[in-house]
């Protein structure tokens, strides 16, 4: 076996990161079809909470019907109409479970209606097809019920009314298995259904006589596996493809269909690949054009026994044109897990896709081909620093020394563009902001100063003071104090002009701002008034608003008044003009405390909205959960009403954010860095870019420029040259490095 990379390039849409009714916890079942006869295609997924519509390439979706289902989904025209249906094993809310139909009547838009099959199943429907087992020219149900609290394999009979329950007639009961497929595998004219490592056949009767017979397909294999039937071997019958789907060590292989000319070893077994981890999704056939046969395989982000995350799953296409002597493999996309993926043109535009659902973090997936990749995908990676002897609380880019290039700023140190060579800040542990604070037209310096108490740690302090650049490359600054800060250290801190007569203000927010949850002082953010003369000291001082945040501040004209209001995490500072400012909520801080933020019009409406990322860390496991990457919508035209919230993606701490026009089409991406505190330099956090997929913002394009490093209050937007942006990051565990990601030049 060969492998190559793909060409053109996959790029992956996230559809939906927030699927409605109650959030899901999990994305179950998946299928597509057309099924209100207008040309476009649908997808439907369902889980915990209800079955799901969406429609390809737009933002139109719905509910078909509250309630779980389960992982298989098939779509049929069951009552004859010309129109298709869907069937599966559905518990609707507050009821027991079923194996139901749904079908719209009307509007798709509405609750469909619901139709019992089975109200009494005696095991839980993993897999489902549809197929004429009784050759009457009308297709039967056929359900592999695995789990509890009986499993097995049945088929449902339809009467004359479909509306009404199905008769149900049992291949075999009391044998887990999961994996379904069905094709007339022995010649004999009648079909067999393959499920799990097992084929059934049918008894002499009739399908609906008894019990099946079975013979083992694949010794060597485990009962939880996704299979399909294709000939391989082009001799006209069928084979079949098996692969594990519950396993993270799992083989792919093919078994070849030699039942009629070898029935004493009628199943021999040709090995393609192993160690699929969770491979949840299997299509197969053979191309209409070329004659080559086809097999995609995707992984899973994680199995269903709560492994750790797969971090590079993969979706993987297969491709023979000897038969199954050689295959070829293509890793169309790595990195974002998927579950009962399906490869078709689903959008008509001629070109296939791979459309998908994340299994235990609900997304709805959509991987694109495409021609020529985004220039952000050809973003890539260069060392700025490897030893930087102290953890950094910020990174800035700032012109230091005043040559009109960027330079970058983090912990006590800069780096001269371009060489990046690093210079000592003396006197200082942290810069945690940057303005002109004179007015000279230079940029200077806000920093904490180096701790000489004797508390640990020494680099994380809250005595302010301000630094004027007299010859940086020689170490030598004009120091000034500011004050010292009410927290323990600056978490977030800016300076901006929000005082009347458009006086500067620096506002601060500290680490320490949940203290009075624990019943110490209130460590409110502050408001520091710049004085006329900045080097007199100290610093005015007040709080700035009484909320308990502690992380960055940004300041933006939200209601465009041209005042600067103030962002502050789940809240919105209204500036007054007279000095004051009126909190506003954005989001509850018991449902979303966010760690860092972004601000841009996501859906051109022409009003500031805000991109959050929820700070969720489980310290006593030392693990870091999913949590939202978010926009917020702004309610306009004060800004007063409820924010409602759309996720773009569910990260690990979202505690880095960006935002800038990377690629130059003039409209702006979101940068989003994650953080992982527990485990230096091995925590393979994440650096994802994303892009509008729709103009509302729904759905969004996800590149990963990078997978091995952790980001803390990083992907800061840097402008290496004019026109042309960079992302600077750096860490708090992986705390030697300071990081560039650059286009290419």
């Amino acid at each position: 076996m060969t492998e190559k990379i793909t060409s053109p390039q996959w790029e992956l849409t996230i559809v939906d990161a927030d699927t409605p009714s109650g959030r899901i916890r999990a994305l179950n079942c998946l299928a597509l079809g057309d099924v209100d006869n207008d040309g476009h295609m649908e997808m439907f997924t369902g889980g915990g909470n209800a079955l799901l519509w969406y429609r390809a390439g737009t933002v139109k979706r719905g509910v078909v019907a509250e309630g779980s289902a389960h992982v298989g989904l098939a779509i049929e025209d069951i009552d004859g109409d010309g129109s298709l249906e869907l069937a599966c094993h559905f518990t609707p809310k507050n009821g027991k479970p079923t194996i139901s139909w749904f079908k719209f009547e009307g509007d798709i838009a509405r609750p469909w209606a619901m139709h019992v099959i089975d109200a009494a199943p005696t095991g839980e429907g993993h897999d489902v097809l549809f197929a004429d087992i009784d050759g009457d020219g009308e297709n039967e149900l056929i359900v592999n019920a695995c789990y509890c609290p009986v499993p097995g394999l049945f088929i449902y009979k339809r009467g004359s009314d479909p509306k009404k329950p199905w008769h149900r007639h049992m291949v075999q009961q009391g044998v887990v298995e999961e994996g379904l497929a069905v094709a007339d595998f022995n010649g004999d004219g009648k079909l067999e259904i393959a499920s799990g490592v097992r084929l059934y056949l049918q008894p002499e009767e009739g399908p609906f006589s008894g019990p099946w017979r079975s013979i083992v397909v694949a010794p060597d294999a485990r009962e939880m596996c996704r299979v399909r039937a294709v000939d391989i071997t082009g001799n006209g019958r069928p084979d079949l493809v098996v692969v594990d789907s519950e396993y993270l060590d799992g083989d792919l292989s093919w078994f070849e269909n030699r039942m009629e000319e070898a029935p004493d070893r009628p199943w021999v077994e040709h090995h393609v690949e192993h160690r699929i981890y969770y491979g949840h999704s299997l299509c197969a056939d053979r191309c209409p054009n070329t004659g080559a046969v086809r097999i995609m395989v995707a992984e899973m982000a994680r199995g269903g026994w709560e492994q750790e995350c797969n971090q590079d799953a993969r979706v993987m296409l297969y491709t023979s044109k000897d038969n199954g002597t050689t295959w070829n493999r293509e890793v169309l996309y790595q990195g974002a897990g998927t579950h009962e993926a399906l490869l078709l043109d689903i959008d008509g535009d001629g070109m296939e896709e791979v459309v998908g659902k994340e299994h235990w973090v609900s997304k709805v997936q959509v991987y694109h081909q495409v021609a020529v990749p985004s220039p952000i995908a050809s973003y890539r990676h260069v060392f700025i620093d490897r030893d930087k002897p102290q953890t950094g609380t910020d990174i800035l880019a700032v012109d230091v020394d005043g040559d009109g290039l960027v330079d970058i700023v983090c912990a006590k140190w800069w780096y001269k563009s371009p060489t990046w060579e690093r210079f000592e800040i003396p006197g200082i542990c942290q810069v945690i902001a940057a303005y002109d604070i004179d007015g000279d037209g230079r940029q200077e310096l806000i920093a904490a100063k180096q701790r000489t108490d004797g508390q640990r740690p020494p680099w994380l302090f809250n005595e302010l003071c301000w630094l004027r650049p007299i010859d940086p490359l020689a170490g030598t600054w004009e120091t000034h104090p500011i004050g010292t800060g009410i927290g323990d250290w600056p978490h977030g801190a800016t300076v901006a002009p929000i005082l009347p007569g458009g006086k500067l203000a620096l506002l601060t927010a500290y680490h320490s701002a949940h203290a009075l949850e624990q019943g110490a002082t209130p460590h409110y953010p502050e408001l520091w008034e710049i004085p006329d003369d900045p080097a007199s000291a100290p610093w005015p001082k007040r709080p700035l608003a009484e909320i308990l945040y502690g992380e960055e501040i940004v300041t933006h004209d939200m209601t465009g008044n041209g005042l600067l209001d103030v962002v502050a995490g789940c809240w919105w500072l209204e500036n007054k003009g007279d000095g004051s400012f009126a909190t506003h909520a954005i989001a509850d801080k018991d449902e979303f405390y966010p760690a860092r933020i972004g601000i841009m019009d996501v859906n051109g409406n022409d009003r500031p909205d805000v991109i959050l990322g929820q700070e969720v860390m489980d310290y006593p496991k030392k693990i870091v959960p999913w949590s939202p990457l978010a926009w917020f919508e702004n309610p306009g035209p004060h800004g007063d009403g409820p924010w409602k919230r759309h996720v773009i993606d569910t990260v690990r701490c979202a505690h880095s954010i960006g935002v800038a026009d990377l690629d130059g089409d003039g409209e702006m991406e979101v940068i989003c860095g994650e953080h992982y505190p527990f485990h230096a330099y091995r925590s393979r956090c994440k650096l994802f870019v994303y892009k509008k997929a729709d103009s509302a913002g729904i759905s969004w394009k996800r590149w990963t420029l990078d997978d091995r490093f952790e980001h803390h209050d990083g992907t800061k937007i840097i402008e290496l040259s004019p026109g042309r942006f960079g992302i600077i990051s750096h860490g708090w565990r992986d705390s030697l490095y300071v990081h560039l990601w650059e286009p290419p030049r």
